[in-house]
């Protein structure tokens, strides 16, 4: 007698992701519930299964979902305004002139961008920079979309930097009351509070699929030695940074969840100077998701890989211009995890993940003027497993394994740049891009079937987002941001 089950993906080219790099030809996954069940040849899958769903997956590639371990809400709505000498609108944007609903539109069309390109755990930071934790609503809109979409969804809630705060002193935000914007002051502590009740609220919420983390923006500062906001600390003032640590590091631990913060060039130097290796080692740990990590110095990196902490990098960022990229195979070397992430979704990139595999790969030929590191296999766990891992949910996503949760994309590979069909995993990471996946499932759900989005009405998403977007436009002055002329279109540089 075959076993009764809901759904049965057949025929397709199975890549696991699992700890030997398990690859089946001609595979299947059977699906019960949110849960893989089973994972074998098709004709043995189909000798044991019947199930109510059959997904033929010929010529497609069957694999876990990505997850983007580094992004920014807010950012979907300001993509193109980039200006590389003006700058983006996005600080006065998010401050003074958004509203509840504007995160609301601007979280739906972000999660439903990362879905049609495969994303099924997306990290967003809505609180420190550049966005809003002045009051819990934002975030909770956040939330609301992200599930309502039926994605996964990390948010970075905290306070703004008080030394590099990315917004206005004193510290504002505006709110729409009666067609009028009224401004409302708040603190680091007023901030930290409603970060609190964030966790509160959504934490572990939408059936598992909705985690917070705590985002302080620089943990550990941004000492003047660094090239880009760099600030320099007197010896009160690295005092204060201590303090605000510690405090994040206790909250972090009453509620159980992660950190996660930006740290680039001299910051875990300066830590070390001013606190000592114990109290540096006392605030980092596995559960802390670094972004970024461009440049830093030996004795960071082995900081950072004694503490077996994450290093979001991000192949896409400015900062590797600022810095340098980050020493990957260095952190590797030292014991870091290590992820790939779009730190998107402005103001120059999207939530295609895929380009930041290909990205990610060429830094480092870059960096070390050798196409033989960073190999294919480890990029693609880098965001899968390993970005699982980071974000301390490994045991649950980022591979396909028995008794996981059935996070699954299918990968069309019917297509000319993907044709002929040669070694897979090299064409994953070097063609493929977000319009290539075919079919996503989360916990079980199918949310997109052959490209089409079945949790929302995309075109109700798409609109929304236009609507609240045009409204905020209303109010600032968007023409350095546009302006066409001379030298834009003849010139060797921008001015």
């Amino acid at each position: 007698m075959k076993e009764k089950i809901d759904k049965l993906i057949i025929n397709g080219y199975v890549l696991t992701m699992d700890n030997k790099g398990t690859i089946i030809k001609n595979g299947g996954v059977a699906v019960n519930g949110d849960k893989i069940l089973d994972i074998d040849k098709t004709s043995k899958i189909e000798k044991r299964y019947n199930a109510e769903y059959v997904f033929n997956a010929k010529r497609m590639v069957i694999m876990p979902g990505l997850i983007d371990t580094y992004g920014h809400a807010g950012h979907g709505m300001v993509g193109g305004f980039h200006h590389p000498s003006h700058g983006w609108p996005a600080r006065e944007l998010y401050w003074m002139y958004s509203t509840p609903d504007w995160w609301y539109a601007e979280a739906k069309l972000a999660a439903t961008e990362r879905l049609r390109f495969g994303t099924t755990t997306g990290t967003s930071i809505i609180g420190a920079t550049p966005a809003r934790t002045d009051n819990p609503i934002f975030a909770y809109k956040n939330a609301d979309a992200y599930s309502e979409v039926g994605i996964r969804g990390v948010f970075g809630v905290g306070p703004p930097d008080i030394f590099v705060p990315h917004i206005n002193t004193p510290w504002t935000g505006g709110y729409l009351e009666n067609g009028e914007w009224v401004k409302r002051g708040f603190t680091y502590d007023t901030a930290l509070s409603n970060a609190c009740k964030i966790i509160d609220k959504w934490h572990l919420g939408a059936n598992g699929k909705v985690r917070i983390a705590l985002n302080p923006a620089y943990i550990f500062g941004r000492p003047g030695s660094s090239t880009r906001y760099g600030y320099d600390y007197s010896d009160d003032d690295a005092k204060v940074v201590l303090e605000k640590a510690e405090e994040i590091r206790m909250y972090a631990e009453l509620y159980g969840v992660q950190i996660h913060t930006h740290i680039f060039r001299g910051a875990i130097d300066f830590a070390l100077d001013h606190y000592g290796r114990q109290k540096v080692d006392e605030l980092l740990g596995p559960d802390v998701v670094i972004a970024h990590g461009n440049a830093l110095t030996p004795s960071e990196i082995q900081t950072v890989g004694r503490n077996k902490s994450s290093v979001a990098t991000a192949p896409s960022t400015g900062e590797n211009i600022w810095y340098g990229y980050a020493p990957v195979l260095e952190l590797l070397e030292a014991g870091a995890n290590v992820t790939i992430s779009t730190d998107g979704s402005a103001p120059r990139f999207s939530f295609d993940l895929w380009k930041d595999i290909t990205r990610a790969m060429w830094n480092q030929y870059v960096k070390h003027s050798d196409m033989r590191v960073l190999p294919v296999g480890r990029t693609l766990r880098m965001v899968t497993i390993d970005a699982a891992k980071a974000l301390g949910i490994d045991d649950q996503i980022g591979s396909l394994e028995l008794g996981k949760k059935a996070d699954i994309i299918m990968i069309d590979l019917d297509k000319p740049h993907l044709t002929p069909q040669t070694f897979i995993p090299n064409l994953l990471a070097n063609y493929v891009n977000g319009y290539d996946v075919d079919t996503v499932m989360v916990d079980g759900e199918i949310l997109m079937e052959s490209t089409d989005i079945k949790s929302v009405e995309v075109s109700d998403v798409l609109e929304n987002a236009r609507r609240e977007a045009e409204k905020s436009y209303q109010y600032i002055d968007l023409t350095k941001y546009t302006s066409a002329e001379e030298p834009f279109w003849h010139g060797l540089r921008w001015e």
